[in-house]
């Protein structure tokens, strides 16, 4: 697939998608190009967000407080298919955005705007207001579906109060062709020293012979790492545990320093990158070694490092010739165990600054069985033959990956049976989980914080993977899904996000966190009931969110008043006043194995469930009178009445076996209904 044919189905894809979803065409198409963006690693999780005026626009936003970085989007159509985009227009997008900036912090932006301001802009603009201060970069972002001229992107340069790096970026139909092209391993992390970047690495091996490692010291030029890093981008970070969250900004902006002030010291005070690759090209001339070529390189430390020279690389304020970084090179000889011993060394390179348990968790062996079940298990499609499946993503980018690996008939046949519609992610799953957990405010608080907070659950509660529990974490994408279109089709205008959590939140209260999930995954759709509880919901949650208790608008700041747990537990006061679901949209009991209860089984609860309230009361009086049966089983009987007479059926098939159990006991030793 060349970029023309990979453009075309691209772009259809943004039609097709706006079509399905009844969004604008704009706005899919920029969240598709983000959506490559995210999964280079390098951005977090951008907004949508749309406004023009004169010379000033907005497509989407992004502020990642561990990174401490604003993140700015424009959008900028080309003519034709893949057609260029002039300079000119570039530098208008930049200015448009910087614009955008400049009006929010100074309050001016909806000065001489006509019509109504919606609320995902206002929260936007006060985003970018509070963020005053507390920023170490601004990226301004240019995103396109032409091609433009690498020379149309200014350096970076010091904002205009000094207190913080601007970085111009373009994100164009190339570059989201190179990033498909790395995910399809068309393109190798293959570095060719002498060829491609006129450069041979002296460098030093170490003699102790290891069977799964061979370790070599290098030193690599600023210069070239900054265009190998320019070239690959995250991909070079795959095997780094830490990938996005390591990019501090204060750290980047020390580093920054040290760059543009003393670069012949560079060496002196950075500690360098720690690499892996799978195989490695020496020369030896007079007894010495030159590292010329390594295959499948990785940075698993340094990252931070790696990116900063890379942002300098057009900083006229920098001399890179005088830039050179220190490297270790571990070539894995193990291919058996190749991803175990790089985890293992990324591990320990990285000790030196706290890692969470979250940034493992990829190869965790809860997300590994999840993956193994939306493998095998096929959606139900009625008494016709299934066809297609969901499709868990345990690491970024794994399902473009896997389809770009495709072509022709197997390419169709993996669309039919993982629909892209059907794809979720382990941010997908926490932000089910969490919400259904009745902590939306978690979930508020964003997916990078969320996620954290669920692999925490994780690791705590140990829950064990069966085809039951896949189904169940299924049921809740559908419900969460249905909750995002309901919200979205009653135009509110913004804070959906939130919407969507304390609304999936609030189902769960109502139902006793026991909502019929079985049927929601043989119907691959929620109860009408359901749905019909949802609508009531929205004004009452929309009300909640956006009004303090003493009625004061509180729209100024939804952000941060729905991630407090206060926000919550106010709004569970006012569920108290909604009507709970019946039982009859709660969940069935199953069998260990998930299947529904059989036509015995269940007529045996309903055996147990005949036997009236004054039954039970005389037989707990009779065995207690005659010291018959065990103080628990009297016990049972005698609480067996209280249940039955407030109406309660029983809770599962087992309690309803143990109560015949005590019924045969008894009328074994005698007792009978004249006894009532």
């Amino acid at each position: 697939m060349d970029i023309k044919e990979f453009a075309k189905e691209f772009l259809e894809n943004a039609e097709t998608s706006a079509e399905l979803n009844g969004t604008a065409y704009d706005e899919e198409l920029a969240s598709n190009i983000i959506e490559y963006i995210i999964d280079s690693g390098e951005v977090n999780a951008p907004q949508i967000c749309t406004f023009k005026k004169t010379r000033t626009r907005l497509s989407a936003y992004d502020y990642n407080d561990e990174a401490e970085s604003l993140d700015l989007f424009y959008l900028e159509k080309a003519d034709s298919l893949v057609g260029k985009v002039n300079n000119s227009k570039v530098q208008q997008g930049f200015n448009y955005l910087m614009s955008f900036y400049r009006e929010s912090i100074s309050g001016t932006l909806l000065k001489n705007v006509d019509g109504n301001v919606n609320d995902e802009l206002d929260e936007a603009m006060k985003l970018v207001q509070s963020t005053k201060g507390n920023i170490s970069q601004l990226r301004i972002f240019v995103l396109t579906d032409g091609l433009t001229d690498p020379s149309a992107v200014p350096s970076s340069v010091e904002s205009e109060n000094n207190e913080f790096i601007v970085e111009y970026i373009v994100w164009d139909m190339q570059r989201i062709y190179q990033q498909h092209n790395i995910r399809a391993g068309k393109e190798k992390v293959e570095i060719d020293f002498p060829t491609n970047y006129n450069t041979e690495l002296q460098c030093l091996k170490m003699n102790e012979q290891n069977p799964f490692v061979d370790a070599y010291l290098a030193i690599i030029p600023g210069k070239t790492l900054a265009r190998i890093y320019k070239k690959y981008q995250q991909i070079l970070l795959e095997k780094n545990v830490r990938t996005f969250l390591q990019f501090k900004g204060k750290v980047n902006k020390e580093i920054r320093k040290t760059l543009r002030e003393r670069p012949d010291m560079f060496f002196s005070f950075n500690n360098g990158i720690s690499t892996t690759a799978s195989d490695i090209e020496l020369r030896e001339e007079e007894g010495v070694l030159y590292l010329t070529r390594l295959y499948d390189w990785q940075i698993v430390n340094g990252g931070q490092t790696t990116a900063s020279i890379a942002a300098s690389l057009n900083d006229k304020e920098v001399d890179l010739s005088h830039v050179y970084v220190p490297m270790k090179i571990s070539v894995i000889r193990d291919r058996q165990h190749e991803e175990e011993i790089i985890k293992a060394i990324s591990t320990s390179a990285n000790s030196q600054t706290a890692i969470k348990n979250s940034d493992f968790s990829a190869n965790d062996q809860y997300l590994v069985d999840l993956e193994q079940y939306s493998r095998s298990e096929w959606i139900p499609n009625g008494n016709s033959k299934p066809i297609c499946k969901w499709y868990f993503e345990r690491t970024r980018g794994q399902y473009l990956d896997q389809l770009a690996q495709l072509s022709g008939y197997n390419e169709k046949s993996f669309k039919i049976e993982y629909p892209k519609s059907h794809r979720i992610t382990k941010t997908d799953i926490a932000k089910y989980e969490v919400a259904w957990k009745q902590r939306p405010y978690d979930l508020c608080r964003g997916a990078e914080k969320n996620y954290i907070s669920f692999v925490a659950d994780v690791k705590r509660e140990k829950p064990v993977v069966t085809s039951l529990y896949y189904k169940r974490i299924i049921a809740e994408g559908i419900l969460f899904n249905t909750i995002d279109t309901i919200v979205r089709s009653h135009n509110l205008g913004g804070y959906k996000a939130n919407m969507n959590a304390y609304i999936m939140a609030s189902i769960s209260v109502l139902s006793g966190g026991n909502l019929d999930m079985s049927y929601i995954w043989e119907k691959q759709k929620i109860q009408d009931k359901v749905a019909e509880k949802i609508e009531e919901l929205v004004p009452i949650v929309w009300k909640h969110l956006t009004e303090s208790a003493t009625g004061v608008s509180q729209s100024s700041n939804v952000g941060e008043w729905s991630k407090k747990p206060d926000c919550w537990n106010k709004l569970k006061l006012k569920l108290s006043d909604i009507e709970a679901f019946d039982d009859e949209l709660l969940q069935k009991e199953t069998n260990e194995d998930g299947s529904l209860l059989n036509e015995t089984q269940q007529s045996r609860i309903q055996e147990a469930e005949s036997y009236s309230p004054q039954y039970w009361f005389a037989l707990a009086n009779w065995a207690k009178s005659r010291d018959l049966l065990t103080p628990i089983d009297r016990k049972a009987a005698f609480n067996f009445g209280t249940m039955r007479s407030r109406n309660k059926g029983f809770v599962s098939l087992k309690q309803a076996l143990y109560a015949l159990k005590i019924i045969d006991r008894a009328v074994e030793l005698g007792f009978s209904e004249n006894n009532e």
